[in-house]
């Protein structure tokens, strides 16, 4: 499977690198309203010279918030999880996967010497997925009429073009999964369906 084979690319090439981050000392009110406003899950956490020291999410706020404490009093240090999951820039996206499986996380940190870099997420690792799959939906066109499909692999004039959507699986080795349809009339029902249509009051 074309996926399963693209887990085996470095992680650099599918990382966010566009990040945003929190210094230790903010206060835990901040970043609630960071986690808000930028729709994010987690943010990391760094020194004032950019090294990752830990990562503060949603459910460390909302743990906090149920202990009852004061968010305004509060540091990150105090509740951000440490120490974070981190991965250099040729990990495997296998093993980021495998990485986060195991610890049950949302997202890998990639570092190069300490500082960050990016971050791969689950949701990267599904619009991937989504598109592979995508890419390897055959459209076919699909008679209004007759229900055929036309085969635009055979270049034989001879052969007919046109065939059942069964014939075709077989012959290409597909399932009804892995292909789509765009509707037209075949060469055989487009001048029977004209003709019907002059007749028409």
């Amino acid at each position: 499977m074309e996926f399963q084979e693209g887990l085996n690319r470095p992680v650099a090439e599918f990382m966010q690198s566009q990040v945003g981050t929190i210094v230790r000392g903010t206060t835990v009110s901040a970043v609630a309203r960071q986690l808000l406003f930028g729709q994010v899950s987690g943010i990391p956490v760094v020194e004032e010279d950019g090294t990752v020291v830990g990562i503060v999410t949603e459910f460390d706020v909302l743990e906090a918030l149920l202990d009852g404490k004061d968010l305004q009093q509060l540091r990150t240090e105090e509740i951000m999880s440490t120490p974070p999951v981190c991965v250099g820039e040729q990990t495997s996206l296998l093993q980021v996967l495998q990485l986060m499986v195991t610890h049950r996380i949302l997202r890998v940190l990639v570092v190069r010497e300490g500082k960050l870099v990016g971050t791969v997420s689950r949701t990267i690792l599904l619009r991937e997925v989504l598109e592979k799959e995508s890419a390897s939906i055959h459209e076919l066109t699909l008679c209004y009429w007759c229900e055929r499909v036309r085969d635009d692999f055979i270049t034989d004039e001879d052969k007919e073009v046109w065939c059942d959507l069964s014939d075709y699986l077989d012959r290409h080795h597909l399932t009804t999964a892995e292909v789509s349809f765009h509707p037209a009339f075949c060469s055989t029902c487009a001048p029977l369906v004209k003709t019907l249509m002059k007749r028409e009051p």
